[in-house]
Formats: structure tokens, sequence, C-alpha cells
């Protein structure tokens, strides 16, 4: 996945920056990683093998493969041969794509690793089996952290000069939990890295505050805590709707009944589910932050300020398919979202759809991931709301379709290089003029020191990096 971070007002440039990265190519980022058929060893069968009625089992997983490798025996010698087991995914899935495969049950066994696709396996039917990481307490806190000799002490010491490093959408503990505790600032917003990535770029001192689990940062000396989050809790492993109830249950009790070193090395356990009601307000409270928050032009405002009113919609005919551009959010009550599409014919269009609908459409990780996208509404008609508006009430997630493909006409072939800050970091100019600063993912680059103290450290990471 390449991370493009536009610092141009011009949010029509990204898109144009997107065609031009394609274009390049990088031959070592798939996005879907491989699925593998694990044929280690199997162990000594200590039970009488149970019979399910699926022939195969795919494990989702968003970690490395090795951990499941005895797990997979394992499976193997309570199941026999007549069940296929599969392992999809690693640790370089993205969240979002990890999200589609649950919303297309691809997923027998899902262990999920974030809890916000814990909440996204729950509104796709998944049912709970397990907790993940049973031995690490039910909850734990997002943390907001800086360079060890950063200036900076606490979230008021943060400007809009500064510059932050979050993850992915659906991640709680770099982008839901942090976003929520920046409510009221204005920063420089550089978004969509895991969690190692985020302590790099800090470190480095290429971005100033990063975003992560306190787990992951709490005894790193190069690292300063400013900030703690409100509880969150952790994540689950769930099991396919596609699944019968009988293969559910007899999955369950072999899961939980495999030996502790297999439970230790897959990461889950023994556990009631987790109650994500806190976490749901607080993902709530977020969206209503995000709705205003422009993440295309830096820096972002993680607040809303007065606007002038939007244009009512037009009255349009009843149609079978509406193409247009989503520019618009908003939460009409506790389970539908509302958007505003500026169709291909001219119209505007109000967009209802419940919310849960929403988590089962492919490419809509949150309504906020839905803004500048070009969908396509299928088999909905307009139904009048009040005097000269017209609304498309969605009840089914395949209603609301993500167009990927970029116009052609939106294609800018040329940039202009106009600086080179290290192995894997550019900033190139457009055909107007607009400044656009390009990271490239999957490149391992020697870095360049940034500052005499760097320059002149004995810290053998230090030394390393700068070769």
């Amino acid at each position: 996945m390449i991370s493009i971070v536009p610092n141009s007002k011009n949010s029509q440039n990204f898109i144009k920056l997107l065609a031009f990265i394609g274009v390049l190519g990088l031959s070592g980022c798939p996005s879907n990683p491989p699925k593998s058929v694990v044929s280690s060893p199997t162990p000594a069968i200590t039970n009488k093998q149970q019979s399910l009625q699926t022939s195969t089992l795919t494990i989702g997983i968003l970690s490395k493969p090795s951990y499941y490798q005895e797990l997979t025996a394992y499976l193997r010698s309570q199941f026999g041969n007549k069940v296929q087991i599969v392992i999809d995914g690693d640790e370089s899935i993205p969240y979002e794509e990890a999200r589609k495969r649950m919303i297309n049950k691809e997923w027998d066994i899902a262990f999920t690793l974030s809890p916000i696709l814990s909440v996204a396996a729950k509104n796709n039917d998944y049912h709970f089996a397990a907790r993940m990481f049973p031995n690490n307490p039910p909850y734990y806190q997002a943390t907001l952290f800086t360079k060890s000799t950063s200036s900076i002490q606490s979230l008021n010491d943060l400007k809009s000069t500064n510059t932050i490093a979050l993850g992915d959408f659906n991640s709680a503990s770099s982008f839901y939990v942090p976003v929520y505790d920046l409510f009221g600032k204005s920063l420089r917003v550089d978004m969509g890295h895991r969690s190692k990535d985020i302590k790099d770029l800090v470190k480095t001192g290429k971005i100033d505050v990063g975003a992560a689990a306190y787990e992951a940062v709490e005894n790193d000396k190069d690292l300063k805590i400013i900030h703690l989050s409100k509880q969150i809790p952790g994540a689950n492993v769930y099991l396919s709707p596609k699944l019968s109830e009988s293969d559910r249950q007899i999955i369950t009790q072999v899961l939980l009944n495999a030996p502790e070193n297999i439970r230790k090395q897959a990461n889950y356990g023994s556990s009631e589910e987790s109650d994500y009601s806190q976490l749901i307000k607080i993902s709530q409270r977020t969206e209503d932050i995000l709705k205003c928050a422009d993440f295309k032009q830096n820096p972002v405002n993680f607040y809303c300020s007065d606007s002038p009113p939007e244009p009512k919609p037009s009255i349009s005919p009843n149609t079978s398919e509406i193409l247009g551009r989503i520019n618009g959010w908003s939460r009409q009550n506790n389970e539908d979202e509302a958007f505003k599409l500026s169709g291909k014919d001219n119209k505007v269009y109000q967009i209802i759809i419940p919310q849960k609908v929403l988590d089962r459409v492919p490419g809509a990780s949150n309504p906020i991931a839905l803004q500048g996208k070009e969908v396509k509404i299928i088999n909905v008609a307009p139904q009048k709301a009040q005097a000269g508006i017209f609304e498309l009430k969605l009840t089914q997630p395949n209603q609301l379709n993500i167009l990927e493909d970029v116009p052609n006409s939106s294609i800018q072939s040329n940039y202009q290089v106009k600086q080179v800050d290290d192995g894997d970091t550019i900033t190139v100019t457009d055909v107007s003029n607009q400044e656009i600063r390009v990271r490239f993912a999957c490149i391992d680059a020697a870095e360049v020191p940034h500052s005499d103290t760097e320059k002149n450290s004995n810290n053998p990471t230090d030394i390393n990096q700068f070769l």
C-alpha cells in the first residue's frame, strides 16, 4: 500500500497523484497477500477427530503467519484430512482489506486484532468464539507520543505547524481514539501507517507526534508519552455466519481446548466477549468531528465551525442507476447516516443509509472514508421527504457501489520533481505549480540526518540508519 500525504490545498491534485503513482508500478507491495495452505507436520492426535460439514476453513489474520502454524497443524489433527486449512493474510494486510474479506464472508475464523474490526465482524453477523490477547488486561489505552528530546510536553503544546502520524481509519488506538482526544486542535496529518512505522517516523524526526497503543511505546526510551486515552476494549476471535451452528460450536470447543502453547502463540484464549458500548460512543463522537475535517488539506481542523447552509437538492426523476460524487455527510440519528451526492446529471441527492448496512459496503470503512468518492446507486427510487427535496433510502449494501477507477480526464501524466528529501520521499509540482509531497511505501532506504545531533550521534541505531 502506498501512503501519500498531499500538502496541496487543491484536493483534486491528490486524485491526480494517485494516477501518477499507479504508473510507477511498485512491484514490492501486493495489495492482496496470497493465501497459503499450511503443510507443517501434523502433531500426534490426542482427541477423537471431529466431523465438520464444511470442507475448508480459512483463518483470517493480520499478523505473522508463523504465529498460526501450530494452530493450523492442531486443527488438522482434530478435523482430519477432509478439511483443508488455509491461512489468509499477514502483518501487511490493510484493515480495510480485512474488513472487505469479512463483508464477503471469506474468513471462517477471523482473528480481528483491532476492536474496530471486531465491531465490523459483529455488524456482519460473525459469532464470538474467543478473546485475543487473553493475558493482557481486558482494556488498554491509546497514547500520543513524541521524540524523547521534543519540546512538546502535552496536548496544549501542539500547534497547527506540527505534524501527527495516524494509523488506518479502522484502527482504534492509532486513529479513532486519538482523533477523539485531539478535539479542538489543528494539526498537519500524515495517516495510514502501521504502529511500527509511526514510531520510526517520530524517532527519525520526520513527524512531530505519533499515535499508537500504550503497550507499543511504554518502554521505548527514545519516545515520550504526552497523553493517554480512555480505556479501549480488546479484540476478539469470530466465526463466520456461513458456518453451520453445529460447525461453529465444534470449532469453538476445539479452539478453546487447544494446548496452552498453541493458544499463546496464536494470541487467544477463553473469556467473555468484550463490551464495545463505550468505544462505539467514542467512535460516534469522532465521526461527528470528522464530518467537518478535510483530510485532503493540511492543516486538518479537529472541530466544526459555522459554515454557509448547503444548497437544497434539486428534484430528480426516478431512476434505477445514479452516478455521482459524495461531498457531504451528517448523522441522521443513532442508526442512520446521511450523505450528499452530486450527481453526474447535475442533480443533488441525499443518501440515507443505516450504519449497519454501511458497514457491509466494501470500501466504506466509515463515513469520512467516503468523502470525495465516486459512487453508483442502483435500484433505489428517489423519495420525496419534504418540499423540493428527494432522498435515496438504501436498505441493502449492494445498492451502494464505490467506483475505484480514476477518470482518464483527471489523469496528469507529468510532474516536476522539485526536491529529493531522501531515499523514499520527494516533493513534486503539478501543472498549476502546486507542491505535493510523496512518500513511497515498501522501500527500505537509508535515512538522511536532519540535524547535527543526529549526524554526530554515537547511538548504534542512528549510525546504522544513516549508512
